[in-house]
């Protein structure tokens, strides 16, 4: 979804450590009642403390969509100024005929993490109770009656999301895969079943699934990846091929374009524009179904609708825009008629024409920022002296791409004691 804001907004990023999201046992305060509805209602959605499985059918769809409605009201929706980026109904019940155990899991991506008081409070009324991380970084973990309902409210900086929901889609769509989750679950219920201590029991039962969960976590991130390819960006090409503006794409799809293939699953496409361009894009991408927002720079960043026609009302550099389940971060940059300039010092330049390549990609003409561009942000997002692990990494692949006079312009444009300095030096 939507790219690092130089420490001034949100990243809705999801995805990276590899862990699957556990369901521990907390210690449960019962503060308000069950909440009357489908839940309470069916005698298969209570949870006893050992692990148990119970046919997954239409009724959990049903739950689910019910509290995801629920939590959208009570959030707000983020680009409205609320804090919600999206719920999702995630978990064994969301994959309809799989065994699973009667918990309803709710994972919401939110701005900002942690969820600032008044928006607690909002989850509370609701019945959900706090717990903190609970032994997951970058997760906020509530519960409602006895682990009826569990909501993870997830950073969206963390891997959370993206595991998740790709992993649920894989796990709805593949027999094979579903089939082998669920002969991993009857063998964690055998070994759970072995043992009389119930902590221990639930502690069988997820490290008889552990394995088999780690593969096929691996499997549906691969088969997401190859099914989106770069149809965000195409559509985004789409969407701009008759704007009136200058723009081009930045980021990890800017170095994925210059491989041919995308090498990793990227949250948002991004697009850098000139600030005389930037309203004709936002309304274009409006035209083609988007809604967006300003980012107004704060701690945390705010913000505000955007209007057609609308420029920034200042306070940042950046609009966020949505279309269906795909993110834009629409960068607005100092670019003049013949040079681009580095938004965090203009000083440092380059000629439009080399700063702005172009691929064609499926027969659709794409902008692309010239490498040299692309990893001079990427070196000090967020103001970082040290950059991402995923940042670093894109820096050996990149280096190909860069000739004698991008290498020498990127070193002495990266700041004094960069750790980049020095591999630019050497071939």
């Amino acid at each position: 979804m939507v790219t690092n804001l130089d420490g001034e907004a949100p990243s809705v990023k999801a995805w990276g450590t590899g862990r699957a999201l556990r369901n521990p046992r907390g210690t449960i305060h019962r503060a308000h009642p069950r909440p009357i509805g489908l839940l309470r209602q069916s005698p298969d959605m209570t949870s006893s403390d050992r692990p148990r499985l119970v046919r997954v059918d239409a009724a959990w769809a049903t739950a689910g969509t019910s509290w995801c409605t629920r939590i959208t009201r009570a959030l707000g929706d983020a680009l409205d100024g609320g804090h919600l980026y999206d719920v999702a109904h995630v978990g064994s019940t969301a994959v309809p005929g799989l065994l699973a155990k009667p918990t309803l899991d709710l994972l919401a991506l939110v701005h900002p993490w942690p969820l600032p008081a008044d928006a607690d409070a909002r989850l509370a009324d609701l019945g959900f109770v706090h717990h903190g991380e609970h032994g997951l970084p970058g997760r906020t973990y509530y519960t409602l009656g006895h682990h009826d309902v569990h909501l993870h409210v997830v950073d969206p900086e963390s891997d959370h999301w993206r595991r998740h929901l790709v992993l649920r889609d894989y796990l709805r769509t593949s027999d094979d895969a579903r089939a082998r989750y669920q002969a991993a679950k009857h063998d964690g219920i055998r070994r759970s079943d072995a043992v009389a201590d119930d902590g221990t029991a639930r502690t069988a039962y997820q490290e008889a699934k552990a394995d088999v969960l780690a593969t096929l976590e691996a499997e549906a991130l691969a088969r997401a990846l190859e099914h989106t390819g770069f149809r965000p960006v195409v559509d985004l090409a789409h969407a701009l091929a008759d704007a009136a503006a200058r723009w081009a794409i930045a980021g990890g799809w800017a170095l994925d374009l210059l491989a041919g293939t995308p090498a990793r699953h990227h949250d948002d496409v991004d697009v850098a524009v000139d600030a005389a361009a930037a309203p004709a894009v936002l309304d274009a991408l409006a035209g083609h179904g988007a809604r967006a927002a300003w980012v107004i720079a704060g701690t945390p960043a705010r913000y505000v609708p955007r209007k057609t026609g609308e420029t920034h009302p200042g306070g940042g550099h950046q609009a966020h825009a949505r279309r269906g389940d795909t993110w834009f971060d629409v960068v607005i940059e100092p670019w003049t008629d013949t040079q681009w300039r580095y938004r965090r010092d203009p000083r440092i330049t380059l000629p439009l024409d080399r700063a702005i390549r172009h691929t064609n990609v499926d027969g659709v003409d794409v902008p692309i920022m010239a490498p040299e561009a692309v990893l001079l942000f990427k070196a000090t997002t967020g103001g970082r002296r040290v950059p991402r692990p995923k940042d670093d990494a894109d820096l050996p692949r990149a280096l190909p791409w860069l000739d004698a006079d991008a290498r020498a312009w990127l070193q002495a444009a990266l700041p004094v004691g960069h750790p980049w300095r020095e591999r630019l030096a050497y071939r």
